[in-house]
């Protein structure tokens, strides 16, 4: 019999805490297959609990596939799979670093998986996950949505929100269901890389507006909005990607009273907002119910494998999406919504927010020390920075440098909406790649220093 005494958080249900106390002995290899644990009744003296929480525990521990229970034997220690470890999935890359992804680094532990997953096999109605969701998704989802929103400041109607597979389908439904083929959006000429495919595929072209540091040019929007060339404004007004900048109250009071004046709709894209902690501007949404659709969702904010996207329709217009949603079915998977209902239910998800918003602070200093005389945007809460190459450096040669040292960043003629010329001497680095040996440090001092070793020579051209 294996001699186990848990180190318990008491601050959760002692049953749980037990069994999630077993749950990382597994994972750390303190308790192997096939150890025997101690009679309920033996560890509940130990522990000083009664004998029906370790039973609970116990039969936690079983429900999670941790233990198996024989009659007259006692428990013992099983494999958690019963079958075969996913394929396809890399343990760890360890010859690139990744710096490409715009995503929240990795902060959910096995534990806090491992409880939303029991508390979903406890859930009774769980097999319904199984069915084709409503076009505008669970209803359970999108109460969960309207209680996400409320940190951003937005107190929005669950009818007023559609659920989508991420953010950037809900993207894609919103454009194709309130454009016509053809078509024209205006947005920012430096904007999110995966946006002129976006416009693409529902079949618009974009009408590219200049910014400053605050954004959008009023004086640009004014004149493409008086054109008529377009009804239609996209914006990533909170940490803009590439270029970080977060839009201020008064540029945002600006652009709604432009937008009024000549009748455009805004489609604010928000899926960064709540990276920062400090005290943000109002959303669009909530300066213009009437012409606004806002779009956020989790994978930025939580974990890239949540693919849940919220849109929310202007007040009263509920049904611009429903019979779009209905013929493209965009639908989010069940369980992947039920371990996020779980989260922002539990208030786990304001913990994986905070230790997610500390850890892009800890990386962000450490670049921006690197780089601390160089023309860098970075802001706070920033999951990537926006760094200015010294000449002769171009982003696609200095991209082209890093790969061939296996480090992968994104050169910025990829957030050119027009000639590709805008941004070319510019690269977005992003701080939340996943791999588990990488350090910020190293990575960040060699991207500095192949910077710093450019030699003019290699980039005159021979006869």
């Amino acid at each position: 019999m294996t001699i186990w005494i848990p180190t318990l958080d008491r601050s959760k249900p002692l049953y749980l805490a037990i069994a999630d106390a077993l749950a990382e002995d597994v994972e750390c290899g303190i308790l192997t297959r096939g150890s025997r644990l101690p009679p309920q009744r033996d560890l509940a003296w130990k522990l000083g609990v009664t004998l029906g929480t370790v039973t609970r525990a116990y039969r936690e521990a079983e429900t999670r596939g941790l233990l198996s229970g024989e009659v007259g034997r006692g428990s013992f220690i099983r494999s958690g799979l019963q079958v075969p470890p996913l394929a396809g999935l890399p343990s760890d890359p360890g010859d690139t670093v990744d710096l490409s992804h715009a995503i929240p680094p990795p902060v959910i532990t096995p534990q806090e998986f491992d409880q939303a997953l029991a508390t979903i096999m406890r859930d009774p109605k769980k097999l319904g996950l199984l069915d084709y969701a409503p076009p505008e998704g669970f209803a359970q989802h999108r109460a969960m949505a309207v209680q996400w929103l409320k940190r951003s400041g937005m107190d929005v109607q669950e009818k007023d929100v559609y659920i989508t597979a991420g953010a950037q389908l809900g993207l894609l439904v919103a454009l194709q269901a309130l454009t016509e083929p053809g078509e024209r959006v205006m947005a920012e000429t430096v904007n999110y890389a995966l946006l002129g495919s976006t416009f693409k595929s529902a079949h618009l072209q974009p009408l590219c507006i200049g910014s400053d540091a605050d954004g959008l040019r009023p004086d640009e929007f004014e004149k493409a909005a008086a054109s008529k060339q377009s009804r239609f404004l996209y914006l990533v007004p909170s940490i803009q990607n590439p270029t970080t900048h977060t839009m201020s109250r008064r540029r945002r009071d600006e652009i709604v009273a432009i937008a009024r004046k000549h009748d455009v709709t805004i489609i604010e894209d928000d899926i960064f907002r709540l990276l920062d902690e400090r005290v943000q501007p109002p959303t669009f949404y909530s300066l213009a119910p009437e012409r606004v659709v806002h779009i956020t969702g989790l994978s930025k904010t939580l974990a890239p494998g949540l693919r849940m996207g919220f849109v929310v329709t202007p007040q009263g217009q509920d049904r611009l999406l429903r019979n779009h949603l209905r013929s493209m079915s965009p639908r989010s998977v069940g369980i992947a919504g039920e371990m996020a209902r779980y989260w922002i239910a539990s208030g786990k998800a304001d913990d994986i927010l905070a230790r997610i918003r500390l850890e892009l602070s800890r990386r962000r200093a450490v670049f921006l020390e690197v780089f601390k005389d160089q023309k860098v945007a970075c802001e706070p809460g920033s999951p990537f920075a926006w760094l200015k190459l010294p000449a002769p450096w171009t982003g696609n040669r200095f991209a082209a440098a890093l790969r061939a040292r296996r480090i992968e960043i994104t050169p910025g003629s990829c957030f050119d909406l027009a000639d590709r010329q805008n941004a070319e001497q510019h690269v977005r680095i992003c701080f939340g790649s996943p791999q588990s040996q990488w350090r910020p440090g190293p990575s960040f001092e060699a991207i500095r220093a192949i910077m710093d070793a450019c030699d003019e020579d290699n980039f005159t051209p021979v006869a």
